[in-house]
């Protein structure tokens, strides 16, 4: 039995072995193909140190990005106030 998380309705589900599609090794992870009971989509879970590193690196790369397009968004709103319309 997996416990998985439907991507999809957002819920919590224990899944049976029999609805395992397909297991994959990969060099930075291992990806588990799954029917979800709940939605009746085939989602993929992937697990890993690998995959989790690179998770993390993609999360401060993303706040890193949103960082920046926040201070340009203040920058242009600031611009707009000073100019009399």
């Amino acid at each position: 039995m997996l416990l998985i998380t439907c991507p999809v309705t957002r819920t919590d589900e224990l899944v049976a072995d029999r609805r395992i599609r397909s297991v994959a090794n990969h060099p930075t992870h291992i990806a588990v193909a799954v029917d979800c009971p709940s939605c009746g989509g085939t989602h993929v879970f992937r697990t890993g140190r690998r995959w989790e590193d690179r998770g993390t690196e993609r999360t401060a790369r993303a706040a890193q990005q949103a960082a920046v397009q926040a201070t340009t968004a203040t920058a242009a709103r600031a611009a707009r106030v000073r100019e009399p319309a």
